[in-house]
């Protein structure tokens, strides 16, 4: 039994039944739409030839559990314990539900059932035949939007080769310069898919030098309410400097073409010699709709260097792609780069917890040099989806993570879109400045760092 309420703060959480919380009207709207769609995945792959008699039998019985979980949250019935399908997590899940007491899907920690929300989901398949075990409810829509970004695909491989060039013909060698290069893929990795690459400076060392260079990187921070890009700066380059530089790990967040941006992030650390080996954390299983898992890395990987992602590329064009694509295969079959899924990920669990229900885990991110975390919903999970004053301090929502434990720390740096309520480390008086709903639309930003090592 997993013993982990100790560790826990006693802000209150974002709740599906608080009006005024963006939880509301996600598990309101979103969800039964997220559930809809999943129905008519599974109706469109039992219309393919080819599966068997057992399969599509199969298959019929998860689009009814799927309609029947989608009714009761409309009618906000009471959350069931999840069934076992023998895997430890589920255990996890069912005492915190029997903590909490009394949870309907519209009256609930926000967090929690959400998570709950795409495991109980995960049980229908993986209780299931061989083929739909293996069934990604989500595949579509993740490729397609990798597809979909073939313009801003082929425009960031070309910055990201320019880039790389640079670094071997050391044309970055000043340390404005590499600063520069660096705040401008932090820029690219933190905004991800929802960036406009118009926005952002081309990475040639003439351009990232220049006046309208430096003016367009100020203003692509304008949105940015918390930076400590300059600490990450200061951290990587005296690693650097001291030659000490080792692993990184990065908890990725979407793919399509925020994987994208990540994996020209790992390029850009190790060429320049940030890292020696980075590795990149994703999920087991169907998370979240666009959570990263293996095939979706696998897909990007393979699409760019078999020249099979794009139809109708010029050749020079779909050359910088193969040869990008095949440069990360490269990373991958050295042990450069290096992918994990550890169960953790998948669980409802806030990180604060992890030195306790996760003890491996722990150890393994507080043996590294950096760890980033990608996206809303890590951020969530490093604030516990509280109900912070904007100003709270980053270290006091971290909890447990803001400090050693057995004499280790995590590093951790954190970029970050805001999709959500919670929001922290602003400078007193900043959030009253901002729109209302400012932290829900994804127009505003953070980079927020924090050094347990210390």
């Amino acid at each position: 039994m997993a013993i982990f309420q100790s560790t826990d703060h006693s802000i209150a959480t974002s709740n599906t039944g608080d009006p005024n919380s963006f939880a509301y009207c996600t598990s309101r709207e979103r969800w039964p739409k997220i559930l809809s769609s999943a129905i008519d995945e599974i109706r469109t792959t039992l219309q393919k030839v080819g599966l068997s008699k057992a399969d599509v039998e199969a298959g019929k019985r998860i689009e009814s559990q799927v309609t029947t979980l989608r009714s009761v949250m409309l009618s906000d019935g009471a959350l069931q314990r999840i069934p076992g399908d023998g895997e430890a997590d589920i255990e996890d899940y069912n005492i915190e539900l029997d903590t909490l007491k009394d949870c309907t899907w519209l009256q609930s920690p926000w967090l929690y059932t959400e998570c709950y929300m795409y495991r109980i989901l995960h049980t229908f398949f993986s209780m299931s035949t061989p083929f739909w075990q293996s069934f990604d409810l989500f595949t579509t829509s993740k490729q397609q939007s990798l597809v979909d970004s073939k313009k801003g695909a082929i425009e960031l491989v070309k910055r990201f080769r320019g880039m790389l060039k640079a670094i071997a013909d050391k044309e970055a060698v000043d340390e404005a310069t590499q600063k520069a290069i660096f705040e401008e893929m932090v820029q690219i990795c933190l905004w991800g898919n929802a960036t406009d690459l118009s926005l952002l400076t081309s990475l040639s060392v003439e351009e990232l030098d220049s006046r309208q260079g430096k003016a367009v990187r100020e203003s692509s921070k304008k949105n940015v309410v918390v930076d400590d890009t300059d600490q990450a700066w200061k951290l990587l380059s005296n690693l650097k400097s001291s030659g000490s530089s080792g692993i990184i790990h990065i908890v990725l967040d979407n793919a399509g073409f925020e994987l994208l941006t990540d994996l020209v992030f790992v390029g850009y650390l190790i060429e320049s010699g940030y890292a020696k080996k980075i590795v990149l954390h994703g999920k087991r299983m169907p998370w979240f709709v666009s959570d990263v898992n293996a095939p979706d890395l696998i897909y990007l990987v393979r699409g760019f260097a078999d020249g099979t992602m794009y139809q109708d590329l010029d050749a020079e064009d779909n050359k910088e792609l193969q040869d990008t694509g095949k440069y990360w295969q490269s990373l991958m079959d050295s042990g450069k780069l290096i992918y994990e899924a550890d169960p953790f990920w998948t669980t409802h669990h806030p990180f604060g917890r992890m030195p306790a229900v996760s003890p491996s885990l722990f150890q393994e991110l507080a043996s590294a040099d950096l760890v980033v975390y990608k996206g809303d919903l890590n951020y969530r999970k490093l604030s516990y989806d509280g109900v912070w004053p904007y100003d709270t301090p980053f270290s006091e929502v971290l909890g447990p993570l803001a400090k050693k434990h057995g004499g280790k720390g995590v590093r951790s740096l954190v970029l970050r879109t805001c999709k959500a309520d919670v929001c922290v480390a602003l400078e007193p008086g900043r959030a009253e400045t901002l729109e209302e709903g400012w932290t829900r639309t994804g127009k505003y930003a953070v980079v927020s760092y924090w050094d347990a090592k210390s």
